[in-house]
């Protein structure tokens, strides 16, 4: 992503961001190292200190201030505003929280984060009045948590706790800067160090590898929790398009695209069994079509199986430049099996021209 936009506050750079808030560590640990040997391991990582200036992050880039950008920004803005406002009025997930994130098959999985998040946005939708301070004082107290007990959470709940930490994030973007909401140090610390272990617990892999899992993949417990990794990425890919948002440095994709691959089509995602799942994917093939977004706004279709096994958090596998790999397609084939969340990738393209 670029970090490149004039203006930005010395106090803001990334290189002052990274010292001050972002946690520090030996060696990359990976899958597997003895499970004895990873309390030790991640016992080097301390929940950072507050700065002792007000410092806040989530500043919007300056390009966005005026005329066409500004008008694009603001609608994408209150798209992403409408997601933890859903929770709160109408007590619905957003377009990138799967239902099967709570329950599956009758039975809760393992996502306190999220379940945490949904009870604390609960509070603030009553409107009571110390609600709002009582709120943000459990997300910090919420996010030290995490912090802190990153290592032992298994990758649904990671999955989970980056979930639960986007809704903190949107709705702090909502509010703005307020007296109470002063939690951008520990928040943004926390979805890195999440991010960078929630990386290591993907398995890495070779395009051809790809190819084959993408071919074979059935399942649908899998295919949801990558499909609401996919969708998270585009919630921060695009946060990171309106404000600097640092933790998106984590983030590795090729120049040429900005967001890959989108989501996928309405019927898969709200399939409300396994089994009419299975049978969407079956009666149609349409569904093995993989879109992306480059950077130039245009939709493109990507090759089946060009998604990537994983090397780290919300990222995708590198396309060999030299091989005729993505076609053009028009916007309408696609926007046709979108569910919600299209409006925000056809925001996001607009606001690159």
């Amino acid at each position: 992503m670029d970090f490149t936009d004039p203006v930005l506050p010395e106090t803001f750079t990334e290189s002052s961001y990274m010292s001050t808030s972002l946690i520090s560590a030996p060696t990359p640990w990976t899958k597997q190292t003895a499970p004895a040997d990873r309390e030790m391991y991640f016992s080097d990582f301390s929940i950072p200190t507050i700065p002792s200036s007000n410092v806040r992050s989530l500043i919007p880039r300056p390009k966005l201030r005026t005329g066409a950008a500004l008008r694009t920004a603001n609608l994408i803005l209150s798209t992403l505003k409408s997601y933890p406002f859903m929770m709160m009025r109408h007590n619905s997930l957003p377009p990138f929280i799967h239902p099967q994130m709570l329950f599956s098959q009758g039975e809760s999985l393992q996502v306190e984060p999220l379940t945490n998040c949904i009870s604390l946005v609960n509070m603030i939708s009553s409107g009571i009045q110390g609600s709002r301070k009582l709120f943000w004082k459990n997300v910090r107290l919420e996010c030290e948590r995490l912090f802190g007990d990153h290592w032992k959470l298994d990758r649904w709940e990671l999955l989970g706790a980056m979930q639960a930490l986007s809704i903190y994030m949107l709705i702090r973007l909502s509010e703005g800067e307020t007296e109470h909401n002063n939690v951008d140090h520990i928040l943004l610390a926390t979805v890195t160090v999440i991010g960078q272990f929630f990386g290591q617990y993907l398995i890495t892999c070779d395009l051809e590898t790809a190819l084959c899992n993408s071919s074979v993949q059935s399942n649908w417990r899998e295919w949801v929790f990558e499909e609401s990794r996919r969708r998270l990425s585009v919630v921060y890919r695009v946060v990171n398009m309106l404000v600097y948002y640092y933790p998106a440095a984590l983030c590795e994709l090729q120049t040429d695209l900005l967001i890959a691959p989108l989501p996928a089509r309405k019927q898969l995602w709200e399939a409300s069994n396994e089994s009419t799942w299975k049978a969407e994917r079956k009666g149609n093939p349409a569904e093995a079509i993989t879109y992306a977004l480059a950077s130039s706004g245009e939709l493109v279709k990507l090759d089946e199986g060009q998604l990537h096994c994983s090397n780290g958090v919300l990222t995708y596998i590198s396309l060999d430049e030299t091989l005729e790999t993505r076609t053009s397609t028009n916007w309408e084939e696609w926007c046709s099996g979108m569910d919600g969340f299209g409006g925000l990738i056809m925001l996001a393209a607009s606001l690159i021209h």
